[in-house]
């Protein structure tokens, strides 16, 4: 006999006539399932597709329906409650779901762990508690100023001499304004290794620019060292932001400003205005030196030159003198009377080659006397006017 669960509010003859009828509904139900078996078989593969709709409707009738209050007898299914836990269970996974924008990097993490790094697009992680988001953009450029503030809010509670203020290589004070740019080169280390993040950039951007100063004389910072200074503060910057593993990368560092503190500021231009003319008289002393220098030892080489040739003249004139006496007093030895003779005519050559001469003719008619002519012109014959 089948057990058949009695209600607590029925009488003992009705739950003997349920028994009856629990009988009856057994034989039923299995002449039902030989009928279904058969119709089963006789079924074509698209009814399959047909009676979809009608066995979702009697499975949520069967296992998720209401009680009736007609029947108080039927109780409310206990699926239903595992039907409420099953959709509340999707909507938290479905909060897993999220989007990493193209200018984005995640990072995942699992109870507080580091797990990977979401790539842009569509992603899913396991939802809170069990897992974690951190999105950053990887290609915003981020700005940090010292000694200024481009934004009122940010200069309210900011001591700007403080930041500004610094010491150089040669012990004068100079009032800085820069500006530090960076952006993130790696989420896993900026999220994990930095606590405030700004706040380490600021402190190590005013330490590297302090530490660069201190060994810039104040000339140099004011004049043409600033892109220098500039350089080596972002090579130690990065260096240090390194060295913590931030994840950080230094666009730029820009000097906006660079002048002696406002109380002396006057003074100091006097000093520096002072310090340029100094400068100026001696760069026109040196240019003149260098002027009047090389033309005085041009002029001394000259002189020598002309002693040396002169020198070297003389030498060699009388040497020629010497050797020409020494020739004609050879010759002299050897033929007196033929040696005195080419004396006299050589030495009337010379008397007479520059003197006016006059010819006298005794053969002439007259007195004998003829016209002055240069020796060139007697031979050339008279032109007629």
């Amino acid at each position: 006999m089948n057990n058949i669960p009695q209600s607590p509010w029925a009488t003992p003859e009705s739950n003997q006539k349920n028994g009856s009828n629990g009988n009856n509904q057994d034989s039923g139900g299995n002449q039902n399932r030989d009928n279904g078996n058969q119709n089963k078989n006789n079924k074509k593969p698209n009814d399959f597709f047909e009676d979809i709709p009608k066995k979702i409707s009697d499975f949520f009738k069967k296992n998720f329906s209401l009680p009736n209050a007609n029947n108080p007898q039927e109780k409310t299914p206990k699926s239903i409650i595992g039907l409420i836990i099953l959709g509340v269970i999707f909507l938290w996974l479905s909060m897993g779901i999220y989007k990493v924008d193209t200018d984005e990097n995640a990072a995942v993490l699992y109870f507080g762990k580091f797990y990977s790094v979401a790539t842009p697009g569509l992603n899913y992680h396991i939802p809170y508690p069990f897992g974690e988001v951190i999105k950053k953009s990887v290609t915003t450029v981020n700005t940090e100023e010292f000694g200024f503030a481009s934004n009122a809010k940010k200069s309210e509670s900011r001591n700007f001499d403080a930041e500004s203020l610094m010491l150089t290589g040669d012990e004068n004070i100079v009032d800085i304004e820069f500006q530090v740019q960076w952006q993130i080169a790696d989420i896993k280390d900026f999220a994990f290794n930095i606590a405030d993040p700004n706040q380490s950039i600021r402190k190590a951007a005013e330490s590297a620019m302090r530490e660069i100063i201190a060994r810039t004389p104040i000339v140099d910072a004011l004049s043409d060292g600033k892109s220098k200074i500039e350089q080596d503060t972002r090579d130690l910057l990065q260096q240090i932001l390194n060295s913590y593993q931030a994840g950080v990368r230094i666009v730029v560092v820009q000097l906006r400003r660079v002048d002696p503190p406002l109380q002396v500021i006057d003074a100091f231009r006097d000093v520096q205005t002072a310090k340029a003319d100094k400068e100026k008289e001696i760069n026109q002393a040196q240019a003149y030196a260098n002027d009047i220098i090389p033309r005085a030892r041009g002029a001394a080489a000259q002189e020598t030159q002309q002693a040396e040739a002169y020198k070297k003249e003389v030498v060699t004139n009388a040497e020629g003198e010497a050797g020409r006496f020494v020739s004609v007093y050879n010759q002299y030895v050897k033929s007196k009377q033929v040696t005195k003779k080419r004396i006299y005519l050589e030495t009337m050559e010379k008397i007479y080659h520059d003197n006016d001469k006059i010819f006298i003719d005794k053969s002439a008619s007259k007195s004998g006397v003829m016209p002055i002519y240069p020796l060139n012109e007697i031979s050339q014959p008279k032109t007629k006017n």
